[in-house]
């Protein structure tokens, strides 16, 4: 049966199939791998192993024809992404995301105890502590290196790569209210939440 459904959904009917798909897949290696019995419970085992044996068949056609069905959803998916140049915006969100974040931490690391470099001289050389264990030690101080002008420019370009980001994925999330239709296989409408 065929569906015709936005993009942004396939990518949900997908994320479905795949966790149904996952607990089938635990049922099957349960039931070929991991089938146990006692020996004081022999009775009726042959019909209960091939009940079980059954189930786990089904469940394996059914994993079967839900694999190709994703496939199918995914390769789509890739190939209306392409044509949308979705994959590019991502790259172009994922840069600027990348560069925010770089100037939020040195925005953000500067401290009220660094030092710019001019004050250095004025500083002691080494620290005497009061108590007699004590050892004298130098005095470690973190520098500010950078200067209020480089500051406030991060300051600008992490603002405006943030919106550069939100607008692309405003882009992204409106590219991906366009449909396409895919057939779905009945053994998988179910899985998928699909209805008929």
């Amino acid at each position: 049966m065929n569906f015709k459904l936005t993009l942004s959904r396939w990518h949900k009917v997908t994320e479905r199939i795949n966790a149904a798909l996952k607990e089938s897949e635990t049922r099957i290696k349960a039931a070929f791998t991991g089938t146990t019995v006692s020996s004081w419970n022999k009775d009726g085992i042959e019909e209960k192993a091939a009940d079980i044996a059954r189930r786990a068949e089904l469940d394996l056609v059914l994993v079967e024809v839900g694999t190709r069905a994703v496939e199918v959803i995914r390769s789509t998916l890739a190939i209306r992404n392409a044509e949308l140049g979705i994959a590019g915006r991502l790259a172009q969100v994922e840069g600027a995301n990348r560069r925010a974040s770089l100037y939020k931490a040195v925005i953000e690391g500067q401290k009220p105890d660094m030092v710019r470099a001019a004050s250095v001289q004025n500083l002691p050389m080494q620290i005497d502590q009061s108590d007699w264990l004590s050892r004298r030690s130098a005095l470690v101080v973190t520098l500010q290196t950078a200067d209020p002008h480089l500051l406030e420019e991060l300051r600008k370009k992490f603002a405006s790569e943030q919106a550069i980001a939100v607008r692309i994925l405003d882009e992204i999330a409106d590219l991906n209210r366009e449909t396409i239709e895919i057939e779905m296989p009945t053994e998988v409408m179910e899985m998928a939440k699909l209805a008929a």
